[in-house]
């Protein structure tokens, strides 16, 4: 439980768990100070029918039908908290407002990262538990295996009960474009207007789209290898010429090679395809090093298209700058993808963002016909507006279990691998294992998978550049993680 003071009132927030992880409900208390005899609480299930609220004095009526319960008494309280008080007989003397924090409180329970163990693959339809057989650990693909944020569950929960499954409203009026300016402003200090903001169901849609619109078959775009694998697709699906200028190792980690980059760019290089945070690295690249890479950018004229789905998943002492940020120069150049997704875990759901610095640039982007896009599903819509409008306490939990399990994994590599060079990831939950010095072959993803049961990320889809790497997926639980590295540590034995 969580309480919060206010006046002469204590606010108790808790919750109650069902018959099912679906079933539960937001409990609220309100109580006098020194005197608990005088109270009001709601009780509010994720079906309205189950939900109530009462007071000390024996009233008890059910909230309204057909509505989110939770809803219905966070806009009570907001409109008339004094009034409610009232019925109860807890009048203050003053004006009445909810305390900071409960609404956050009352909208996220406590999450059991650890609730995932070694046998939590079925029943599953993703990607990541249903590729391997059975009897693999999967710490792959970019999934996290955590619960899911209850302010997305909750609309979830919401839409199917109602049947509100037909089409979303018109890209256009949603509020998905004010979101991300308020977002973007608040937790990156980056001005971008609605108007530039282009709902997508995917980032990788959006580079494809890039490419097509901004570039022509044959020209060269930029990609710096080791990168996720579709920056590689897209250029050689979309027939441009690929110019690849591989990242460079320092102390740090990975950073930009620009006097290689300046010399392998040809004049017939349109584009640059840039990961910040990068993947699979796990690097943030400082402002200095972005602003070098922007003079290249502005000196060949390039445009630049800016994966940065991972700009929530920084980790303490880092900090995100998003690349369109540096300047009205470059953001005019600049093409940034970004989703609620990859932080909260809900990819199957497809929506993602395009952020336009030119309005010439979005009616370039927009030349390519939105219905040879495919439209963005209701559910992803109203999933980013839980997220983005409610669910960073989640977030910021779920970050903490990842800081631990990326500290867990580096300690547990650098005692069973101590030949193995991993530079601690500043983002992103995914570490990047360089195996080079042990010469497994084929490859260590291949090793892992046949000797231990572990499905690793195969470096090499990473770009030649990976070629003797692997990548690990650390969020899922401690249990899942200690198994897979468990078992590559026998694979090797």
């Amino acid at each position: 439980m969580a309480q919060f003071a206010s006046d002469q009132l204590r606010f108790v927030v808790g919750h109650e768990g069902g018959v099912s992880d679906a079933d539960i409900a937001a409990c609220l208390r309100i109580e006098a100070t020194g005197d608990p005899e005088r109270w009001l609480a709601f009780t509010c299930w994720t079906d309205p029918a189950r939900s109530h609220w009462e007071t000390a004095s024996g009233d008890r009526k059910p909230t309204p039908p057909g509505v989110d319960a939770l809803e219905w008494m966070l806009g009570e309280l907001k409109q008339d908290l004094a009034g409610w008080l009232g019925r109860a007989g807890l009048e203050t003397g003053a004006a009445a407002a909810l305390p900071d924090g409960v609404e956050a409180a009352l909208r996220n329970p406590p999450v059991d990262f650890d609730a995932v163990g070694p046998d939590a693959r079925a029943p599953s339809y993703g990607e990541k538990w249903t590729t391997y057989p059975p009897d693999v650990v999967p710490v792959w693909v970019a999934d996290m295996d955590f619960p899911v944020a209850e302010p997305i569950r909750r609309v979830l929960r919401r839409s199917v009960a109602r049947s509100d499954l037909g089409y979303p409203i018109h890209p256009a009026p949603t509020p998905v474009p004010d979101l991300t300016v308020a977002r973007m402003r608040d937790r990156y200090g980056w001005a971008i207007e609605p108007r530039n903001v282009e709902v997508l169901s995917d980032v990788v849609q959006g580079m494809y789209v890039a490419l097509e619109q901004c570039s022509e078959p044959g020209e060269g775009v930029v990609v710096q290898t080791p990168i996720y694998p579709p920056f590689l697709g897209s250029v050689r699906k979309t027939r441009r010429r690929l110019v690849e200028n591989p990242l460079v190792r320092g102390p740090e980690g990975y950073g930009f090679d620009l006097d290689h980059l300046r010399r392998v760019a040809d004049a017939g290089t349109r584009m640059l395809l840039l990961c910040n945070p990068h993947n699979p690295t796990g690097r943030v690249f400082r402002r200095e090093e972005l602003e070098a890479l922007a003079e290249v950018v502005l000196e060949r004229d390039w445009i630049v298209v800016s994966d940065e789905i991972h700009q929530d998943l920084v980790y303490e002492g880092h900090h995100h700058v998003p690349f369109a940020s540096l300047g009205p120069e470059v953001a005019a150049r600049t093409i940034t993808l970004t989703a609620a997704s990859k932080a909260f875990n809900v990819a199957g759901l497809r929506c993602a963002l395009a952020i336009f610095g030119d309005e010439k640039l979005r009616q370039r982007f927009n030349g390519l016909p939105r219905h040879l896009r495919g439209g963005v599903g209701i559910l992803g819509i109203e999933s980013l507006r839980a997220a983005w409008e409610h669910g960073e306490p989640w977030l910021e939990a779920a970050r903490a279990y990842l800081e631990a399990n990326r500290r867990f994994t580096l300690d547990f590599v650098a005692r069973a691998f101590p030949d193995v060079v991993v530079h601690p990831p500043e983002a992103t939950y995914l570490a990047w294992l360089d195996f080079r010095s042990m010469q497994l072959e084929p490859s260590p993803y291949a090793v892992f998978l046949e000797k231990g049961r572990v499905a690793l990320s195969d470096g090499l889809a990473f770009g030649e550049e990976g070629r003797g790497f692997a990548r690990i997926n650390f969020a899922t639980s401690r249990r899942v993680l200690t198994e897979a590295l468990e078992r590559m540590v026998k694979a090797l034995q």
